[in-house]
C-alpha cells in the first residue's frame, strides 16, 4: 500500500502526508495523483521486484560463498590460535566473496544463496556473533570507520597494553577488509551505471556519510556484513529517526521530496528481508547464522522529529515482516505525530508496537542511571530493553514455574506471603548463578566481538571487548514467562487451602502431583473462577506474584557497572518449557502451556478488552523495562480506537503493546492451504512471523488466543 494511509472518495483514494505548519505538524490530505511514479522518483530500484524476491528465496539455502570460503580457511588456519585470528578470518571471508547488484536494489550489499555442497554443515561457526545489539551506527555516519580506527589508534596507545594493541591491530585488518569489500562494490556500481551508489561507496563506511543517500548506504553494509557474513542475528537500528535526522534535513534543503525520501528508506528497510529468510528461529531453520533475525527500528521518545514521519511512511511502502518499528511514545508528544502512529499500527498491525516511554525514563531513573542515559534506550529483539550501543544482550530466562512447584513440593506453608518469601529467595540463587556467570568476565565469547565491538564505543575506548565486563553499563535483563499461571495459582491456594481450609497443604499438593486425577470436578471447579484479565481483586495475586519476581531481581549482587532489569517475557518458553511443568495450582495439567508474556492464560480474559487491559496494567510495570503484551483483534479497529485503548493503558501505568488482527478461519485455512497465504504475518512474543512459517502446535497457540 504505496504512501500514507488512504481514504476513498468518489472513487479516488486520497492518502495525508505531514506538513509543519506554526511549528506543529499538520496531517495534509492529498491525491496519491499527485505523487510522481514510484518507478521515476529514483533512476534505479524496484521494491515490488525485491519483495518478490524474497519470497521466491529457498528457505533451505545457506550463504554459500561464506561457507565454502570458511570450510578453506578452517584447513588453512587449523592449529593457528594468534589473536588476530577472527579478524584475519573476517578479512579472508570479505576478500573472497562476490559483490552482486541487482537492478532492483537501491543500495549495494546482497549475499549469494545455494544449497549447501555434499557433506558440508551449514552454518559455520568458524565465526560469529552474539548479534542482538544496537551498534553505534550514529557514530559510524559521524565519524567512518577511519575515524574510529583513529580513535582505537589514540586509545590503545594511551592504555600501553598487550591487549590494547592487539585490539587495535584486528580493528585495523577489519577495517581494511571493508574497506576493500567497498570499493570492488563500487567498481560494481560504477559498470552498472549506478553512479550515485558508486559515490557513496568509495567513501562510506569508511568516510563519514555526506547524505541521507551515504548514510544509509554505509549502514547497510555493515548491518549485513555482521548480520549475514561474520553470522549474527538481531541486530537493532537504536534510535534511527534521532541520528539520521541531519541528513533527512540536508537532503530537504538539497531539493529531496519527502516522497523521494520515503521511497528511498522503503528500499532500505525491505533489505532487512534479505538477510534473515523467511523462516522462524525455532522450526525449520534457514542455515544461516541471521536466521530469523528480527530487527527493531526505533523511533519517538523525547523528540520525535520530521524524519519519525518519513520513517511511518517508509515502512508502509515496506509492509514487511522486518524490520519492527518501534515506538517510543511519550505521553505528551505531539498530537500529529501519536495520530500518525495509529494510522501507522491500524495499517501495518503486528509490525509496529509501542512502548510507554515516560514510564520507562522514570524505572530507569529511579535504577540510579543519569537522565541523560535513561532518556536514550532503546529496544532490540524480542521486545528486549537496551541502553543503546552501551550493552550487548545478555539475558536469562528465569524457570519460574519449575522453581514455583519445587518451592512448593520442598516446604510446607500456611500463607501466601510466607510462600513467596520462600520463593524469591529460590528464584534469587537461580538469578544469581546466572549474573555471577556474566559479571566476572565471558573470555570465550571474546571471539565474537572481534567485528560488532568496534561498533560499541565503550569498548572502542577501553580497547577490550564487552564480554570482558567493564563497560560502564552493563545489561541483564531478567524474563519472567508464566506470571499470570503463577498469580491465579496462588488465588487458587488461598482459597482452597490458606483461606479456604477446604485442602490441607499435603493434601493439596499431593492432588497436583496426581495432575488432579480423580479430582476433575475440582480442576473444573477451579477453572470456573475470575482469572487474571478479568479486572477483578483477585489480580493482586498477580501483582504480588510479579513484585516477587522483581523483588528477586533487585536483590542480587552485582559490580557496580553491572545492572539488572526484570520483565514479564517469555519468548516461546510458554510452549517449549510446558514438558518441564507439572500441574499448577489454576487447573492447568501437567505439560500444558501456560501464560505467554504478561497475557492472562489463553481463554482466561472473559470480560473484554478495557477488563483486560485493566488488569494487565496492575503489574509493576514501574520496576520492570521490558516484555510485552500482544492484542489480537478479529477485525481491524479504526486508528481512533486503538489510539483510546493504548493511551488509556498507558496512562494506567502499561508498558507496552503490540496488536494481530486475524481471522481464525483464515488461519485454518492457511494450515492446510500454505501456498495461498506467503505473506500473511501474525505477532508473537515480540516479533511479527510469516504465520505459514510456524510449527503447527504455534500456529494453534495463535489460533487459541483471545480475539477482540
Amino acid at each position: 500500500m504505496p504512501y500514507g494511509w488512504p481514504r476513498t472518495c468518489a472513487g479516488v483514494n486520497f492518502f495525508y502526508t505531514f506538513r509543519p505548519v506554526g511549528g506543529i505538524m499538520k496531517a495534509v490530505w492529498r491525491n496519491p495523483l499527485q505523487f510522481r511514479s514510484v518507478n521515476r522518483m529514483m533512476k534505479y530500484g524496484d521494491l515490488e521486484k525485491i519483495k518478490q524476491f524474497v519470497f521466491d528465496g529457498d528457505n533451505t539455502a545457506c550463504f554459500i560463498e561464506r561457507e565454502r570460503i570458511l570450510a578453506r580457511l578452517s584447513t588453512e588456519m587449523e592449529g593457528y590460535q594468534g589473536g588476530d585470528r577472527e579478524a584475519r578470518i573476517i578479512a579472508g571471508v570479505l576478500s573472497g566473496v562476490s559483490v552482486p547488484l541487482y537492478d532492483c536494489d537501491y543500495f549495494a550489499g546482497r549475499v549469494v544463496e545455494a544449497q549447501p555442497d555434499a557433506g558440508m554443515e551449514a552454518p559455520s561457526r568458524l565465526i560469529a556473533s552474539t548479534g542482538h545489539m544496537s551498534p553505534d551506527y550514529e557514530k559510524l555516519l559521524r565519524l567512518g570507520l577511519s575515524g574510529i580506527l583513529d580513535e582505537i589508534r589514540t586509545n590503545a596507545a594511551r592504555k600501553g597494553t598487550p591487549e590494547a594493541k592487539l585490539f587495535c591491530e584486528n580493528a585495523e585488518i577489519i577495517i581494511n577488509a571493508v574497506r576493500d569489500y567497498a570499493l570492488r562494490y563500487a567498481c560494481e556500481a560504477e559498470k552498472q551505471g549506478r553512479t550515485q551508489m558508486a559515490e557513496a561507496l568509495r567513501r562510506v563506511p569508511y568516510e563519514p556519510a555526506y547524505d541521507l543517500y551515504s548514510a544509509l548506504q554505509g549502514i547497510w553494509l555493515i548491518h549485513m556484513i555482521a548480520s549475514c557474513y561474520v553470522g549474527g542475528r538481531d541486530y537493532a537500528f537504536g534510535r534511527f529517526d534521532q541520528y539520521m535526522l541531519p541528513y533527512y534535513e540536508k537532503a530537504v534543503a538539497d531539493g529531496m521530496t519527502e516522497d523521494e525520501a520515503a521511497e528511498m528508506l522503503a528500499g532500505f528497510f525491505v533489505k532487512c528481508n534479505e538477510i534473515c529468510g523467511r523462516t522462524t528461529h525455532n522450526y525449520k531453520k534457514k542455515p544461516i547464522l541471521s536466521n530469523a533475525s528480527k530487527q527493531y527500528v526505533n523511533i519517538g521518545g523525547e523528540h520525535p522529529n520530521a524524519f519519525s514521519y518519513v520513517v511511518l511512511r517508509a515502512q508502509m511502502l515496506n509492509n514487511m515482516a522486518q524490520p519492527q518499528t518501534t515506538v517510543l511514545l511519550k505521553s505528551d508528544a505531539d498530537p500529529a505525530f501519536t495520530d500518525a502512529v495509529f494510522k501507522a499500527m491500524a495499517a501495518l498491525t503486528d509490525k509496529l508496537h509501542i512502548y510507554n516511554y515516560d514510564l520507562v525514563e522514570k524505572s530507569l531513573i529511579a535504577k540510579g542511571l543519569p537522565v541523560h542515559i535513561a532518556k536514550d534506550h532503546s529496544y532490540s529483539a524480542c521486545c528486549t530493553f537496551d541502553l543503546h550501543w552501551h550493552n550487548y544482550r545478555r539475558e536469562f530466562y528465569v524457570p519460574v514455574l519449575q522453581i514455583f512447584l519445587k518451592t512448593l513440593s520442598e516446604n510446607t506453608f500456611d500463607s501466601v506471603d510466607g510462600l513467596l518469601e520462600v520463593f524469591k529467595g529460590n528464584l534469587a540463587a537461580s538469578m544469581q548463578e546466572y549474573a555471577d556467570s556474566q559479571q566476572y568476565g565471558d573470555p570465550v565469547k571474546r571471539p565474537m566481538f572481534a567485528f560488532s565491538g568496534l561498533l560499541m564505543p565503550d569498548s572502542c575506548v577501553e580497547c577490550e571487548y564487552p564480554t570482558d565486563g567493564n563497560s560502564p553499563y552493563s545489561v541483564m535483563n531478567m524474563f519472567c514467562p508464566g506470571v499470570a499461571t503463577l498469580g491465579d495459582s496462588l488465588m487458587v491456594l488461598d482459597r482452597l487451602v490458606f483461606k479456604g481450609k477446604r485442602f490441607g497443604y499435603d493434601e493439596f499438593i499431593r492432588i497436583l502431583k496426581s495432575d488432579y486425577a480423580g479430582h476433575e470436578e475440582l480442576r473444573q471447579e477451579i477453572l470456573s473462577w475470575p482469572r487474571f484479565g478479568n479486572d477483578t481483586d483477585d489480580d493482586d495475586y498477580t501483582v504480588r506474584a510479579g513484585n516477587a519476581f522483581l523483588d528477586a531481581v533487585d536483590s542480587l549482587d552485582l559490580k557496580p557497572n553491572f545492572l539488572a532489569f526484570g520483565g514479564f517475557y517469555s519468548l516461546e518458553r510458554d510452549n517449549t518449557w510446558r514438558e518441564q511443568v507439572g500441574a499448577t495450582p489454576d487447573g492447568r495439567h501437567a505439560f500444558e502451556p501456560f501464560s505467554e508474556n504478561q497475557s492472562p492464560t489463553y481463554g482466561a480474559d472473559k470480560s473484554g478488552i478495557t477488563s483486560l487491559l485493566n488488569s494487565v496494567s496492575k503489574l509493576p510495570f514501574d520496576r520492570a523495562v521490558t516484555g510485552g503484551l500482544n492484542i489480537t483483534f478479529s477485525r481491524n479497529y479504526p486508528p481512533e480506537i486503538l489510539k483510546a485503548l493504548a493511551v488509556s493503558y498507558f496512562e494506567k501505568g502499561g508498558l507496552h503493546m503490540g496488536i494481530s488482527v486475524v481471522d481464525k478461519e483464515v488461519l485454518r485455512d492457511a494450515m492446510v492451504h500454505p501456498e495461498k497465504y506467503r505473506a500473511l504475518t501474525v505477532r508473537l512474543y515480540g516479533f511479527s512471523e510469516y504465520f505459514v512459517s510456524l510449527p503447527e502446535w504455534q500456529q494453534i497457540a495463535v489460533i487459541n488466543r483471545t480475539a477482540y
